[in-house]
Parts: structure tokens; C-alpha cells; sequence
């Protein structure tokens, strides 16, 4: 697993780049430095492009991703686009995803579109 992590300055957007396969020990470790480098900038918005990406997690660790993201400093504000292939093959574990993070306040969105995805990032008021 490989992630490169960069900032779009003039729209206040976290760029993130993962490639490889993703369980949840590196998830951990990635949320904590993503959500580090957003609060550096001082940024709630956060775009994960997805392409080149396989996560590979059991339904109860998906349960536990927003814990997680909470627990490195996740909050209602933020807004996270997750960037995927049209349909992933891991699409029931996006649906679950966004369903417990609603639960938590949690905005996270997925987008087959980078598009859309920005967009919807930059559509915050």
C-alpha cells in the first residue's frame, strides 16, 4: 500500500492517492496522517482517489472505519470523496460505510466521477 498526500491550495482540498491493497492496520495508519496533514492546512475537506486501490476489510472492521476517522480527528465538518471505479466490486462495503458514518455525523461520498467529486467538495458552504 502506497499513499502520496497533497494539498490543492486554492479550493482548500486534501489530495490523496492510494494504490495497493488496503487492510485495516494500514487504514489506521493512513487516516491518522491524513487527517494530521488536513489539520496542518487547516482543511475539512478531503478527496481519496481510489483507482488503483483494493481495501481489503471484514464487515466489522467497516463498522469501525468511523470510529476510527473520529478518533484521529474526524468531525461533522469534514467532507470525505472517495474516487472508485464504476461498480467496485467491494460496492455493498461502500453502502455499509456510508451508512455508519451518517450515523456518527460523518460526511463521507462516493463518486465514479472526479468531477462530481470535486465539486461536491467545493459546493460547502
Amino acid at each position: 500500500m502506497d499513499v502520496k498526500t497533497s494539498y490543492l491550495e486554492e479550493d482548500a482540498i486534501v489530495l490523496v492517492k492510494a494504490t495497493g491493497i488496503m487492510d485495516f492496520e494500514e487504514h489506521r495508519k493512513y487516516a491518522k496522517e491524513i487527517l494530521s496533514f488536513a489539520k496542518e492546512h487547516n482543511s475539512h475537506k478531503i478527496f481519496v482517489n481510489m483507482l488503483d486501490m483494493i481495501p481489503r476489510l471484514t464487515t466489522l472492521e467497516i463498522d469501525d472505519l468511523p470510529k476510527t476517522l473520529i478518533e484521529y480527528g474526524a468531525k461533522p465538518e469534514h467532507r470525505i470523496a472517495i474516487l472508485h471505479n464504476p461498480p467496485p466490486p467491494y460496492d455493498k462495503g461502500f453502502k455499509f460505510l456510508i451508512n455508519v458514518a451518517s450515523l456518527k455525523s460523518l460526511q463521507i461520498k462516493p463518486f465514479t466521477s472526479k468531477d462530481k467529486a470535486h465539486a461536491w467538495l467545493k459546493s460547502e458552504p
